[in-house]
């Protein structure tokens, strides 16, 4: 397989300097139309830069940023977003947002409907497998595209640590005196849930402890989820003294039913929590959990759709960042 091409190579081909093949790609600064031409003749004949670019050097940049995102009512998207925004500082892109909702879910229809305002790149924040709604060419693309919260093939893209996140989640429970470990799960095929379960079930082996596969409960990111499957876990599990879910929603759901069943948290039973949603805070027993790092995915992930703009480069690459422990009542007391 031969090595990609460079800024180097086009400048060697040009017979220019590196510095002038990036101003003639990000327009920042004047180039000459002679040597305009010389470098736009080197990037096509070594197959340099990607078409997205090769469109917007003859027709201009439209200054627009596009953000799809699956769902606009998930708080998840609302933080990163915020992130996008100031990315944004600077005045130089605009931002074009649209929801998979307003096209009935139809996330390969919004695509289309944002390219067809010309927009100079892509963001999609989504927390469900892009690529089984429709597949990208990201080397073929007319624009750049980075993926923010799932790890999409072929993409750049920024997400969280989740599995690490179940890790320390581990971690905090057996510092907090638990010895059975169990978790209750989200979707059975989210990549999120995966990820968590699995570094947690990693961690629970490191410690020697021991880790029943019935004591796993799959089902909707859900207040009801935690409260029924809860039930069903300490009826078939009673040792049950550390429950790990896969976000607050869970969380809650567990406690309220241990409550309802006179077992206490955290002195019988630690539960921990994911996401840090906004109630968390203030339960009935206030809930350990783990705060994503939103708006700095949101930030990073504009930092390089810009430079993959500026630079006319598309480098596949993952970003992950860690997740933030908020130890609280529900584990520690």
């Amino acid at each position: 397989m031969s090595s990609p091409v460079t800024i180097m190579d086009v400048a060697k081909r040009a017979k220019v300097s590196p510095a002038t093949v990036t101003h003639t790609l990000n327009g920042k600064r004047p180039v000459g139309e002679e040597t305009k031409a010389k470098v736009l003749k080197a990037i096509d004949s070594l197959g340099y830069v990607p078409s997205w670019n090769a469109s917007r050097m003859k027709q201009g940049k439209s200054g627009i940023i596009g953000c799809l995102a699956a769902d606009i009512t998930e708080t998840f998207v609302n933080q990163i977003v915020r992130g996008i925004e100031h990315g944004l500082s600077g005045g130089e892109y605009s931002l074009f947002f649209v929801s998979g909702i307003e096209f009935g879910h139809d996330l390969k229809r919004a695509y289309e409907f944002l390219k067809s305002h010309k927009v100079d790149g892509i963001l999609f924040c989504h927390h469900i497998p892009l690529w089984q709604d429709f597949s990208i060419d990201t080397k073929n693309a007319d624009i750049p595209i980075v993926s923010v919260n799932m790890d999409t093939p072929n993409m750049i893209s920024v997400i969280p640590d989740n599995c690490n996140g179940g890790y320390q989640a581990a971690d905090h429970l057996f510092g907090c005196g638990m010895r059975h470990p169990a978790m209750i799960c989200g979707p059975e095929d989210r990549l999120s849930v995966k990820d968590r379960l699995s570094g947690f079930k990693n961690r629970v082996r490191e410690q020697g402890l021991p880790f029943d596969e019935t004591a796993l409960y799959f089902g909707p990111y859900d207040y009801d989820h935690g409260f029924t499957a809860a039930k069903d876990l300490m009826d078939s599990h009673p040792l049950t003294d550390g429950i790990f879910c896969a976000n607050d929603y869970i969380a809650a759901g567990v406690i309220a039913r241990l409550q309802q069943m006179n077992i206490e948290v955290p002195r019988q039973v630690r539960v921990l929590g994911f996401d840090n949603r906004d109630f968390s805070s203030f339960w009935n027993i206030p809930i350990t959990t783990f705060e994503l790092p939103l708006q700095e995915m949101g930030m990073l992930g504009m930092s390089l759709l810009r430079n993959c703009i500026d630079t006319g480069t598309y480098i596949q690459e993952k970003r992950v960042l860690q997740s933030k422990l908020i130890p609280r009542k529900s584990t520690r007391g």
